[in-house]
């Protein structure tokens, strides 16, 4: 501390004091007195002369004077003999740019009066730092927005934050336990966690789920350190606190997106990988099912009828009561998605066997199909992430259904006659192919019967190629519609057609051959004219496994036995001789 700064402003000496002429003992003892008081100090006479002071004095009694008035320091001394105990001040005094506080005490000594400070500046100014310091705290408290609190060694709330906080008012918080408000155990917690309200350890920023006064959950972001009086006692806990429930509910959405769009990328990414398209619904299925834990999934596709048919099925059987619902639920999927998109488009079911949750497929506005999972009635209910994953699925999936339909369509231009539907001479050849090598495997023969149409070129040139279209589309139903499911027929270009019976043997051949040309009376109504009747002309080749030959040579015994028929007349069917006689 500066030693007595405040009286040093002054350059000149004390005035000199007007001694009596024989100093007393009296006036020696008080002499003394003042020399040794550690502060300004002075003796001063009745009618306001100063008797004596130390060096400190001057600046004091500057202010003294200027406070007395025209009284001077004669009013000071007479005011302190009439008060007889004298009196007491504080004055402040400004020196060189600071400001100093004196406690002053004016008492009676002898005829006069003894004027004695004491410097008590850094008193003062540490009660004013601490009167700024409660000062701003308590500003800052009002005005920050996370709540300040203090508790005792009971964990008693003894000051919070005037505003209170999670609809609390402090009115309710004072004198409360502070434990209390911790909500009871979440679903992602056994217990309660340990309350830092009356922590002994420095607590920084850990979460706590705490009870709102609307008895709803809120998590705040806490911080507390231990309240430790002089002698090392712990006494209770201070801290703050701010409200991150809005954040935390952010933070889990944003992570519940990131986790949903993982699973669709999954699922996506599977279907994609598959090569064979055949193979991407049951890769969706296995996909979805494992992705949403649930039991097992069924993909539909889109029929002939626009009904909903099974495509594809991953995991455990359906429980009974619940798959009879199955092929009902998809109904009210092709349904509902008719109805319009959004909500519609889903079918969620719920009964004692378990859960089902369904969505219709979609590409351009139009259904294409259907994807459904399920779960037990044990397992937990279908949640708001579940419905947003299955919508985002059918998405995808409405896409494959359709690069899958627009597959097999390109695949079944490559392998059909385009205006008859049959299959094409390429196609034909090659199943023809797989089935001699089937003959020669079980041991069993099969017929490949050559049909050409009689007359047919009548009908172009008179009717026209409609009309001979319609006649080559009439055959080839009437063709299909004899074919057994083991035999294929197929269009070979022109008005030449085969069919191949599977395990049939020469009679087996020539019954069929005289049912195929039974066919000219369904076909005559395209004829030309009564001069040009339609007709059929039918060659028979029958497959001997233990004389193998090549589909060429087959083939080409069939044609020669139906142009024999042509050579002859037309109108009628031939059985050509067995391929060893066949050799030249």
């Amino acid at each position: 501390m500066r030693s007595k700064p405040a009286v040093q402003r002054r350059s000149r000496s004390p005035r000199a004091p007007a001694r009596p002429a024989a100093a007393t003992a009296e006036a020696r003892l008080l002499e003394a007195f003042i020399a040794a008081w550690p502060g300004p100090a002075a003796w001063l006479g009745r009618d306001g002369a100063v008797l004596s002071a130390n060096a400190s004095a001057a600046g004091l009694l500057d202010e003294l004077m200027q406070r007395a008035g025209r009284g001077g320091l004669a009013a000071l001394v007479g005011s302190a003999q009439d008060d007889g105990l004298g009196r007491a001040d504080t004055i402040v005094i400004a020196a060189d740019g600071a400001k100093f506080t004196f406690d002053v005490s004016v008492v009676p000594a002898g005829t006069g009066a003894l004027v004695l400070a004491r410097d008590v500046s850094l008193a003062a100014n540490l009660r004013q730092a601490l009167s700024d310091s409660r000062q701003r705290f308590k500003d800052l408290v009002e005005i920050s927005s996370d709540f300040a609190w203090e508790t005792d060694a009971d964990g008693i709330f003894t000051f919070v934050s005037p505003k209170g906080a999670l609809g609390w008012m402090a009115a309710d918080l004072v004198g409360r336990r502070a434990s209390s408000l911790i909500a009871d155990a979440l679903p992602d917690r056994d217990s309660k966690p340990a309350t830092p309200f009356t922590t002994r350890v420095l607590v920084d920023q850990a979460e706590l789920w705490l009870q709102r006064a609307d008895a709803t959950p809120a998590c705040v972001s806490i911080s507390a350190l231990p309240l430790v009086g002089a002698d090392g006692t712990w006494r209770g806990a201070r801290g703050v606190w701010r409200d991150v429930t809005a954040g935390h509910e952010r933070d889990a959405a944003l992570a519940d997106a990131q986790n949903r769009e993982r699973l669709v990328g999954y699922i996506v990414r599977t279907i994609r990988d598959e090569v064979e398209p055949d193979a991407m619904l049951a890769a969706a299925a296995s996909a979805a099912a494992r992705a949403l834990g649930a039991a097992g999934c069924r993909i539909w596709g889109c029929g002939a009828e626009g009904d909903l048919v099974p495509a594809a099925e991953f995991g455990g059987a359906l429980p009974e009561p619940l798959a009879r619902h199955m092929d009902k639920q998809a109904k009210r999927l092709a349904q509902a998605g008719e109805a319009g998109g959004g909500h519609a488009d889903e079918v969620e079911l719920t009964n004692s066997a378990g859960q089902f949750l369904g969505a219709v497929t979609r590409f351009r506005r139009q259904i294409n199909g259907a994807i459904g999972l399920w779960r037990s009635a044990a397992d937990p209910s279908w949640s708001e992430a579940d419905h947003e994953i299955v919508a985002k699925l059918a998405d995808q999936i409405g896409i494959a259904q359709e690069q899958i339909a627009n597959h097999d369509a390109l695949a079944k231009q490559a392998r059909t006659d385009a205006l008859t539907g049959l299959l094409n001479r390429r196609s034909f050849t090659k199943r023809l192919e797989e089935s001699l090598a089937d003959c020669v495997r079980t041991g069993q023969p099969g017929t490949l019967v050559y049909v050409d149409l009689d007359n047919f070129k009548a009908v172009n040139d008179r009717l026209g190629h409609q009309a001979g279209d319609a006649a080559l589309k009439a055959l080839g139903t009437c063709l299909k519609r004899l074919a057994r499911t083991s035999d294929f027929v197929a269009r070979l270009g022109g008005d030449e057609f085969a069919l191949w019976l599977a395990t049939a043997d020469a009679d087996a051949a020539v019954a069929r051959g005289k049912v195929i040309l039974a066919l000219k009376d369904e076909i005559a109504p395209f004829s030309a004219g009564a001069d040009k009747p339609l007709g059929l002309s039918v060659g028979l080749a029958v497959y001997a496994p233990r004389e193998p030959e090549t589909v060429a040579e087959l083939l080409a015994r069939a044609d020669a036995a139906m142009y024999a028929v042509k050579q002859k007349g037309k109108g009628s069917y031939a059985l050509a001789a067995p391929a060893a006689k066949a050799q030249p």
